[in-house]
């Protein structure tokens, strides 16, 4: 019974740093909050274990109410942010905080309930083995969902262990109840979260899955089609469809010759599909299979792609280059903000030289500054270009909101031309260029992110948080 209390408690905490993490704007903070909000359950159950009696009331009640929100914590958390995130967050996470808690504790109240002197290194052993059990599950489930149904099924041999066959066979029922119905729960509390969480009116959730790195959501809206990571839009066509353009399409059509053009994170592949239609060779770097997998699918009307026309390699891109001896004459970073630490090293001067290191004489890399450039975030990413780059040029588009960087030894084209080429593509929007002088002197005081100084991105994504 406490191997069995060992893997609930394992698996409760797992499942909701995911939850928490996908719900709430994933950085490392987040995952920090989640760590510690899981571990909170485990020290009321060894604080108030010594106090309990065993098979008292209290006991029976805590129980059932354990078993009811582990069973409904993979839904529980995205419902409270859907029901309560936009007009009361604070409480939308204390609420969820507690439903984290009451099984986590009840899990660890067992072996202080249990145990005597001579056996709790013993029961100790055991708790430990079935988390170690479930850890197991984990690295070797082939999908969220098979791991989904597993944590369903772990009260289910507690109950037997701990109340008989009745409460054990009540409590598959509801567990398998759960099972059959949780792509149906997921349809539904993810349509409400979008709904009210992030303002689309009429969402229709396409595709929902759970890689190794994140949660990824397509979610439709009339003829609008969006792409979420960890609940935050990485891709929505119409409104960020025009970012594509400024990131691949302008600094590709301007090239003097359309040879080899790198993207690194495919997305809706839509920047793979601007260059390839403009006639470059073009070559996709993505880490995550699933995201590559569920964007080709479901953006087949944005990119229209066929699989042959581009090179897709599934690897982490510092990783990629430094195994690669490949040029390019246009490298396009289409990668996530900074604001957790795996993509934050995509963002300083170190891996900025490598990927210098593999573009040709004229080469250019072009890359957003995630946020206008006054704030902090776009200056630090400004300044680590700066570091590298001899030549550096920042294209703002009211089209788009998200300020772009060209970079090279030395840029093939001009801030007039630029201009000119982005107000050719949308004539009514509004241009705002900064030269090399100009983008130099607004960041000479910032200092560049760095891999030595990853405390910094904690910051950035405080500053985030509070924007938020």
């Amino acid at each position: 019974m406490l191997a069995s209390g060992g893997a609930a408690l394992f698996a409760c905490q797992y499942v909701a740093s995911r939850e928490l993490g996908s719900t709430f704007f994933v950085t490392e903070l987040s995952l920090l909050l989640a760590t510690l909000i899981t571990l909170l359950g485990p020290s009321l159950g060894y604080a108030l274990g010594s106090r309990l009696t065993l098979g008292g009331s209290i006991e029976h009640l805590w129980a059932a109410v354990a078993f009811l929100a582990h069973a409904t914590l993979p839904w529980s958390i995205r419902a409270l942010s859907a029901a309560l995130s936009t007009a009361h967050p604070a409480w939308a996470l204390i609420l969820a905080t507690v439903l984290i808690t009451i099984p986590c504790g009840y899990c660890a109240v067992l072996l202080p309930l249990y145990a005597k002197t001579d056996s709790l290194p013993r029961l100790y052993a055991a708790e430990l083995a079935g988390a170690l059990i479930f850890l197991v599950g984990i690295a070797l489930g082939p999908s969220y969902q098979l791991l989904r149904a597993g944590y369903l099924l772990v009260p289910v041999v507690m109950a037997l262990l701990r109340y008989g066959r009745k409460v054990a066979l009540g409590t598959l029922l509801g567990s398998a109840t759960l099972i059959g119905l949780g792509s149906h729960l997921d349809q539904h509390v993810t349509a409400a979260y979008f709904r009210h969480v992030h303002g689309i009116k009429s969402p229709q959730l396409l595709a929902s899955d759970y890689s190794p790195h994140q949660r990824i959501d397509v979610v439709r809206d009339d003829a609008e089609t969006a792409l979420f990571l960890d609940g935050v839009p990485f891709y929505r066509s119409g409104s960020l469809d025009a970012f594509s353009v400024l990131l691949a399409e302008v600094p590709g059509a301007m090239r003097p010759t359309r040879g080899h053009a790198l993207v690194v994170g495919s997305g809706s592949f839509s920047s793979a599909a601007r260059l390839h239609r403009l006639g470059y060779r073009v070559q996709v770097i993505e880490l995550d299979a699933r995201v590559a997998s569920l964007g080709f699918a479901h953006f087949a009307s944005v990119h229209r792609l066929s699989p042959h026309d581009i090179t897709l390699t599934l690897d982490d891109a510092r990783h990629a280059l430094a195994h690669s001896t490949e040029r390019f004459d246009l490298i396009v970073l289409d990668v996530p903000a900074p604001y957790r630490i795996a993509t934050a090293l995509l963002h300083t001067p170190t891996f900025y030289r490598q990927v210098a290191e593999h573009l040709t004489p004229g080469g250019v890399v072009s890359l957003s500054l995630c946020e206008a450039l006054s704030e902090p975030l776009a200056q630090r990413i400004a300044q680590s270009a700066a570091q590298v780059f001899a030549d550096i040029l920042v294209v703002d588009s009211s089209a788009v909101g998200l300020p772009v960087l060209y970079a090279a030894r030395k840029l093939p084209f001009s801030p007039t031309q630029v201009e000119q080429a982005v107000t050719a593509r949308d004539p009514q929007g509004a241009v705002l260029l900064f030269a090399d002088a100009q983008v130099r002197r607004l960041i000479h005081a910032v200092r560049p992110l760095s891999d030595r100084d990853l405390l910094g991105v904690l910051l950035l994504a405080r500053h985030a948080y509070a924007r938020e």
